[in-house]
């Protein structure tokens, strides 16, 4: 998948909003647990935007999903992107998740 977006500045997969995994895994709770935070990026007093990292969609991110998910066929995400988001440095959510 190409269009892989990744709102958690801090995970060390995170390239101007884009997710540079080869992989990742989607576990039935809709957690991403690829997710590994960077803390050496907390020490930034501002994020770099678009202008100064652009975006990479040429990785091309192998996603196996066991949630109920109304894109998750055989254990892999059939969907044409996802965004991962999450409320603290320790979740990371697939937002695209539809229930099955």
């Amino acid at each position: 998948m190409k269009d892989l977006k990744c709102g958690l500045k801090n995970c060390k997969y995170n390239k101007g909003y884009c997710c540079c995994a080869k992989q990742i895994a989607v576990d039935n709770m809709t957690e991403c647990v690829t997710y590994e935070p960077d803390f050496t990026k907390r020490k930034s007093m501002f994020e770099a935007g678009t202008d100064f990292i652009p975006a990479n969609y040429n990785v091309d991110t192998k996603i196996s999903c066991s949630a109920k998910c109304l894109f998750n066929k055989d254990n892999v995400c059939i969907a044409n992107g996802i965004t991962v988001m999450g409320d603290s440095d320790r979740e990371a959510s697939c937002l695209t998740f539809v229930k099955a």
